[in-house]
């Protein structure tokens, strides 16, 4: 998506909305849908829009109805325009489950980032609809207390807990919750996060969107396996000041040349070239070399873009990165850890044993799971987050925390929750010979083995600033049926299922217990050796059976290269 167009240079809002009036006269459902989609894509504040959205939904999901009657209210500045809106929300009411929403944020010093989540929540969510449980543990910054008090003062929305001690982010959370109100829906989120326009609004619609869904989470500039590409954000980054106030960290910190070695320049329009250049890592943290400011504002910008509809907006995951999660609140009530006596009771969402942080949230993730919850990546719920300081003994409390999750469940999830971007460069690569006619005389022997680690190489090579292939191809004219004979947890199934939504994803797990808790990853999936195991499914089902290192790993490869062909349908292929 380019960055934000000018209002000069964009159709006007007006256009959208009676083209979108006459495909809904004409009963074109998609058509107006469609064109919904283009205006909010453009006018991404606008509540006529919202509210005709709303009226798609009307009788679809009256959940996601409601949510966006609530956002078209939010930005409607018209007296007469929101009587009808209220009029919306209270037709809808009567079939509409949407509950408000507890902003739990547990605080350790970070000011300026505070001030600015704080700030944020005030200005992009529905003014009734949202309240902040503020807990603190134990700030040392005494600019930070009386930030926190003042605001706790000012504004009936928040709630605060100051301790006197830090009692660790899952005990945080754990207070924050329990001082919620207990009808509304549960957003944990960081200090060191700013909600960006409409990024609360779309992970409730993709919450919402299926009773099945438990958990949203949101993507961002910084969090392991929900980051979105460097490439994504460079335009935006361009446009944005590069001169500005409150630098965070020394602007030189995370500027690496090509060689590897630190950059001395302190100049900003020199970072600010090489930030544009080619020669950056992909582990680049372009944030913190700019002003909070500059940062804010390209994250802003981009925001603006990409927080929109989509036709395709959620990938089912098996853990979200708790540094912004929203939760159902019937899956928290579902999930809640009983500890004490009857005297003491208590209830917690977040497994204490993680304290003072990390792995609590693929604790939670797995818990999700198991309790038949899914949890939903909102590719449109786009919140900044910088990455605060961390714990002193920062290194030794994540191992510490990985080794209890270790203990616990008996895998190490750092291995499963990434999907494999060789793999998946491999199959659409596949796909494009097959579009193209390539390699016909190799479709006409089901059992040939392509090997493509070389192409998968090269297309990974291209797209190093992503998490994942940039080809993100959405085919969705295909119905293609795909087996993954090393399918871990089904993080790489779901990944394909979301760029090809109308795919059948089946998969083979060694560990018996990943097979139950990726019912919601793939469309199938067994535990098991495929070299011994029997397939459940029928002769000739596949298109593409993804081997990964199975077939160079087996006792015997030509004997399981036998049994995988007779499970190709006619042209398929291993990959």
């Amino acid at each position: 998506m380019t960055a934000h167009a000018t209002e000069e240079k964009r159709e006007s809002a007006e256009s959208f909305i009676l083209r979108a009036g006459e495909f809904e006269q004409l009963g074109s459902s998609i058509d107006e849908y469609a064109v919904l989609i283009e205006g909010l894509r453009a006018h991404y504040d606008n509540y006529e829009l919202y509210f005709m959205l709303g009226l798609y939904y009307r009788y679809r999901n009256a959940d996601q109805a409601y949510l966006c009657f609530e956002n078209a209210l939010h930005f409607c500045d018209e007296p007469e325009d929101e009587k009808v809106i209220r009029k919306a929300l209270e037709d809808i009411s009567d079939r509409s489950n949407v509950r408000g929403t507890s902003i739990v944020i547990v605080s350790y010093n970070d000011y300026e980032l505070l001030r600015e989540c704080l700030r944020a929540i005030r200005r992009y969510c529905p003014e009734n609809g949202y309240e902040v449980i503020l807990v603190d543990n134990a700030s040392t910054d005494d600019a930070v207390l009386r930030l926190l008090k003042e605001q706790a003062d000012s504004d009936s929305h928040i709630k605060l807990k100051i301790n006197d001690k830090n009692e660790g982010f899952s005990a945080g959370c754990n207070e924050g919750l329990e001082l919620s109100n207990p009808e509304n829906d549960v957003f944990f989120l960081n200090n060191d996060a700013v909600l960006m326009p409409n990024a609360l609004f779309w992970l409730k619609m993709g919450l919402y969107a299926d009773k099945r869904n438990g958990a949203a989470g949101a993507v961002t500039n910084c969090a392991p396996s929900q980051e979105v590409s460097m490439e994504s954000v460079q335009p935006y980054l361009a446009a944005s000041a590069v001169e500005g106030a409150r630098p965070l960290v020394d602007f030189t910190a995370n500027v690496i040349d090509a060689k590897g070695k630190w950059n001395g320049s302190s100049r900003l329009k020199d970072i600010a070239d090489s930030i544009n250049s080619e020669a950056l890592p992909s582990e680049h943290r372009w944030w913190r070399t700019i002003s909070l400011d500059s940062a804010l504002e390209t994250a802003k910008r981009y925001a603006k873009d990409h927080n929109v509809p989509m036709w395709n907006p959620t990938e089912v995951r098996c853990r979200l990165t708790g540094f912004a999660v929203l939760l159902r609140r019937e899956a928290v009530n579902n999930l809640l850890i009983k500890t004490g006596d009857s005297a003491g009771e208590k209830k917690l969402l977040f497994d204490e044993r993680f304290s003072p942080a990390y792995f609590e949230d693929d604790d939670l993730g797995i818990r999700l799971c198991l309790a038949g919850w899914r949890q939903v990546l909102c590719h449109n719920a786009f919140i900044y987050h910088h990455g605060g300081s961390g714990f002193s003994e920062k290194k030794d409390a994540m191992e510490y925390s990985r080794k209890k999750f270790m203990e616990k469940w008996g895998f190490d999830i750092w291995n499963y929750t990434l999907p494999e971007d060789d793999k998946i460069a491999a199959l659409m690569d596949a796909i494009a010979q097959s579009d193209s006619g390539a390699n016909n005389s190799s479709n006409k022997n089901a059992t040939d083995f392509i090997n493509n680690s070389d192409t998968a190489k090269d297309n990974k090579k291209k797209t190093d600033n992503a998490q994942r292939p940039e080809i993100r191809l959405r085919l969705y004219n295909r119905v293609l049926r795909i087996l993954d004979l090393e399918a871990g947890m089904g993080t790489t199934l779901s990944a394909i299922k979301y760029q090809m939504p109308d795919s059948f994803t089946a998969g083979i797990t060694k560990v018996d217990v990943f097979a139950g808790l990726s019912g919601f990853m793939a469309d199938d999936m067994i535990s098991g050796d495929p070299e011994i195991v029997t397939f459940p499914w029928p002769l000739h089902s596949f298109d593409y059976i993804l081997a990964g290192g199975a077939v160079a790993g087996a006792q015997n490869p030509e004997k399981l290269l036998e049994k995988l062909g007779k499970y190709l349908a006619k042209n398929g292929r291993i990959l």
